[in-house]
């Protein structure tokens, strides 16, 4: 237990002694594909991440010199099997899939017997702190591997080359953002670590200049093969990164992160302009100030980081303390009257008392009391622990931290559950700081021993599922499983499988969770392996849509976690070498133990980010932000000169574009929230028409935030929030007319000219990209409003300007052929043919339609040669109004309705996110193209002004 000793003896000062209709079209099979997806390959009868079908997210952009910091969102949207990880492609298409969807496995075999933790206390010998009793036994009878060699044995403890660690995903990344909404994010794991100089220009880049461009490009996804920016690593000499981490000037703070007023910290007035809570203790001590929090302030999550100040004190090893009448005190370290620390609570008021203590004299006191109200009534984040079927449940561990209770299964649920409250305290810190209350996530919990505080007493506590893979370690430590292999030119594969199909595939064995649910596994038996230099079983990935939202991450890291509050300030100050016989340096970002807990926690937070919607941003968790986790809950940073304030805690933040997301995520709602509508709870597909005015945007969910990206960087956003609906009307804020109408405007007309001196100028010659995103989550983009706007729109031979909307479906199905039906509305004065009916071919799938005219010719969209045969007859005093689209990669399904509401009935499959496609206010349907192979695969309205 010399490790532990060493822990103890470090944080000696800090500790005190006292002792979380129909089912999609079923679409022919697609044929499977190889590539570099690590999700599975294509199954029959799933979309492609773009309509009904799963996918994955991966992690982080790379970081590379000059370019540390990585754009919004990650290519592939189209097939399952493709994403940025290192499996070589096969015909994979070469754009991708944006946040949210995963692909889906078939239906499983029966389930084998499953378990969730929970169970008996047990006591175990070679626990940290005597006499601690944690629930569960262990997992099954534990066998543990011999241990390793020792020192100057075994294999070499340096990385193989000379490019220093190997990058974690080894693909180079895409500079462009998705050429089509994102519903899924493909992934892989960590970037190799940025320099110093990387980091300090992309911060000023990204952040200098909220106007101007971004750092870095969109990623392709998660898990680029990056260049590698960070030296070689050496075992026993890590690398230089101190200065990396260093603090931010406050021109160089991420976009939309305000700039606090007392001293570049947290703002010092509530919303009401009062004054934060004070404490003066008139017993001739110091008074202490809460910068975050207010007196009898309510929250709703067990977890809170409390940040103030004892002014006018100075000291570098200075103490916080902080006593609950119910659990254990906790102690956190403090530097010059400044603190930060985690604060556990209870249902209903409790009632805190804090000290500050340079040495053993109490130089400040306070008292905060804090009603914590648990509110359920919002989807949870569900825990699970995969493990192989003949697992036996350990994780990797340096020699002297071996044993029951300390690498073991119940070690795990214990890490993993305090994990997953600090992703709570973060989530809700960092919302609380932009202005949107203290929206957090809700954890599954149930009333059982709770291993947060080492008294161990039951407490409604996170549950954390043990889902049995029908897997054998064998199979889950397969190479060719592990997202960071690359496979040899000339390698033939055996399974294009990954560690995100497999735990989907526990997932449906387990067979509990059952209409939408997010959840977040942890790969137990993912191993390092030194002589491969590679780590078996783990996968960095999340994403999901439809019921199922998931995020995926490997427990190579878990041995530098925390696994009770009282852990934490001494698992992020621990600057233990890690030691590569033993322990993987992911990336050659977790050379020691505190920065393996930034990145084994941080990132895994971030693939729960895709989970939630949410894709890579310029700056924060959603890029490479995770390497600075730690500061958000610390004062004190290792490398770190001085108190750790908020204007220091660099990448330890949300984007401001991702604040929006989460900001009408459900699983963030508030008690005070509005009920949604049922039009806000379904997601609806954006439909973009160009006019005379400019771009119509619209979505029925309601319009939350669009982005403008030019070449490639993030230029700026618009976002629309009940928040800032005032700011919107009184010119704060810049906005037109439709973007001051309501809260959540459902149309938005974008005044090209306008918005381009809004977001710095752009050229004609630049690709302009609009990424748009919906109350309801959904998100799309305009991939090119240039060609939007000009060319797609053409002069007929009566002189009139015929715009085109945007494409549903992508059109590029084997043999796909394209069609063109041109008609003209019955408002218009034109001399193309009116339509007299829609005759519709259709069974589980569209396989296109055949437009009848008045001069009795006819037009097809699609092959049309198979499906039931059904017709929609216009009368003559009534015309086409609209059709409603069901479409992703393809066109699922569609129903047409008349002006005097006569419908076709729904035809096809309903797959793929909602759309109506109806000429904008004042103009008239001018024709219909197409295309499609065995099914109708892509769709384009065509108008004009009416006459």
């Amino acid at each position: 237990m010399d490790h532990f000793r060493k822990l103890k003896a470090k944080f000696e000062g800090l500790t005190t002694h006292d002792s979380s209709s129909q089912k999609a079209a079923t679409h022919p099979p697609v044929q499977q594909q190889g590539g570099y997806s690590p999700y599975g390959a294509q199954q029959p009868g799933m979309h492609p991440p773009a309509q009904s079908g799963a996918q994955q997210q991966g992690i982080y952009p790379p970081a590379k010199p000059g370019d540390a910091q990585q754009d919004a969102y990650s290519t592939p949207w189209q097939m399952p099997t493709h994403n940025d990880t290192p499996y070589p492609s096969s015909g994979i298409p070469s754009d991708g899939i944006g946040p949210g969807g995963f692909f889906a496995p078939p239906p499983p075999p029966p389930p084998p017997q499953q378990q969730h933790y929970g169970g008996h206390g047990n006591q175990f010998p070679g626990n940290t702190f005597p006499g601690a009793t944690f629930p569960g036994g262990a997992y099954p009878p534990q066998s543990y591997p011999p241990y390793p060699p020792p020192p100057g044995e075994g294999p070499p403890q340096t990385f193989v080359g000379s490019g220093g660690p190997p990058p974690y995903p080894p693909v180079a990344p895409s500079q462009e953002p998705p050429s089509k909404p994102p519903v899924a994010v493909s992934g892989s794991a960590l970037p190799a670590m940025a320099t110093a100089a990387a980091v300090a220009a992309t911060a000023t880049a990204a952040v200098g200049n909220p106007s101007g461009p971004s750092s870095a490009p969109p990623a392709a996804q998660d898990g680029l093969r990056g260049q590698d920016s960070a030296p070689p690593v050496q075992q026993g000499q890590p690398a230089n990164y101190s200065s990396n981490i260093g603090a931010l000037a406050s021109s160089q703070l991420p976009p939309g992160v305000p700039l606090p007023l007392d001293q570049h910290d947290i703002m010092t007035t509530t919303e009401s302009g009062e004054k934060k809570h004070v404490t003066r203790p008139g017993d001739g001590r110091n008074q202490m100030l809460f910068l975050n929090i207010s007196n009898n302030e309510t929250v709703h999550q067990r977890f809170l980081i409390v940040y103030g100040q004892v002014p006018g004190i100075k000291g570098d090893k200075d103490r916080i303390v902080v006593r609950h009448p119910y659990f254990p005190p906790l102690t956190f370290p403090a530097i010059d009257g400044y603190f930060k620390i985690l604060v556990e609570l209870e249902s209903g008021d409790n009632g805190l008392k804090f000290e500050y203590l340079q040495g053993d004299a109490v130089v400040g006191q306070g008292e905060l009391t804090i009603k914590m109200e648990p509110y359920t009534d919002k989807p949870p984040l569900i825990l699970a622990v995969v493990i192989g079927s003949d697992s036996k449940g350990v994780f990797d561990s340096p020699p002297d931290a071996r044993g029951p209770g300390i690498n073991d299964l119940d070690a795990a649920v214990r890490k993993f559950r305090c994990c997953a409250y600090l992703w709570q305290a973060f989530i809700a810190e960092q919302m609380h700081r932009q202005g949107f209350g203290r929206r957090t996530i809700r954890l599954e919990e149930e009333y059982e021993p709770d291993t947060m505080a080492r008294d161990n007493e039951r407490r409604m506590t996170a549950k954390v599922h043990i889902l049995k893979s029908r897997r054998t370690v064998a199979e889950i430590q397969d190479k060719e499983r592990a997202q960071q292999w690359t496979p040899p030119p000339g390698y033939k594969r055996h399974t294009e499988e990954s560690q995100f199909s497999l735990a989907n595939e526990a997932l449906d064995d387990y067979g509990v969770f059952k209409g939408s649910h997010h959840v977040a596994c942890l790969s137990l038996d993912s191993h390092w392996d030194p002589e491969q230099q590679l780590i078996l079983g783990h996968a960095a990935l999340g994403g999901g849509s439809g019921d199922r939202r998931l995020g995926v991450f490997g427990s190579h890291s878990t041995h530098a976690w925390p696994a009770n509050a009282e852990e934490v300030a001494a698992k992020f100050l621990d600057t233990t070498q890690t030691d590569t016989r033993y322990l993987a340096n992911d990336c050659g970002g977790c050379g020691e133990y505190w920065r393996a807990a930034n990145v084994g926690m941080g990132a895994f937070l971030h693939e729960c980010g895709h989970l939630l919607t949410l894709a890579h941003t310029p700056s924060g968790i959603m890029s490479r932000g995770f390497d600075d986790y730690n500061r958000t809950f610390m004062i004190s940073a290792p490398g770190f000169d001085g108190p750790v304030r908020q204007r220091d805690e660099a990448g330890a933040h949300w984007h401001r574009t991702d604040v929006i997301r989460l900001r009408h995520h459900p699983c963030l709602r508030l008690p005070s929230d509005p009920p949604l509508r049922d039009n806000e709870k379904n997601e609806s597909g954006f439909d973009v028409l160009p006019t005379e005015r400019g771009l119509l945007v619209q979505n029925d969910s309601g319009i939350t935030m669009i982005e403008v990206w030019v070449d490639g960087k993030y230029r700026n956003h618009r976002e629309y929030t009940a928040e800032n609906l005032e700011r919107r009307r009184n010119g704060s804020l810049p906005a037109g007319p439709d973007e001051m109408a309501t809260a959540f405007p459902r149309e938005i007309v974008v005044d090209v000219n306008s918005w381009s001196g809004w977001a710095g100028g752009w050229s004609k010659s630049d690709k302009v990209q609009l990424v748009l995103t919906s109350r309801a989550t959904a998100t799309d983009n305009v991939d090119n409003v240039n060609d939007l706007l000009h060319k797609g729109s053409r002069h007929d031979h009566e002189g009139n300007v015929v715009f085109s909307s945007n494409q549903l479906g992508k059109g590029e199905m084997k043999g796909t052929e394209k069609f063109e039906a041109w008609f003209s509305g019955k408002d218009m004065r034109s001399s193309t043919p009116r339509l007299v009916s829609i005759e519709i071919r259709a069974g589980d799938m569209l396989d296109g339609f055949i437009l009848h005219m008045d001069d009795g010719s006819e037009r097809k969209v699609g092959k049309c040669k198979g499906g039931n045969r059904s017709v929609l007859s216009i009368d003559p005093d009534d015309d086409l109004d609209h059709i409603v689209v069901n479409s992703g990669w393809w066109i699922d399904g569609l129903e047409f309705v008349t002006r005097q509401g006569h419908t076709s009935g729904w035809k096809g499959g309903r797959g793929g996110g909602r759309h109506i496609v109806k000429p904008p206010l004042g103009y008239c349907w001018m024709g219909i193209t197409g295309s499609g192979a065995d099914w109708l695969d892509s769709l384009t309205m065509h108008y004009a002004k009416r006459k």
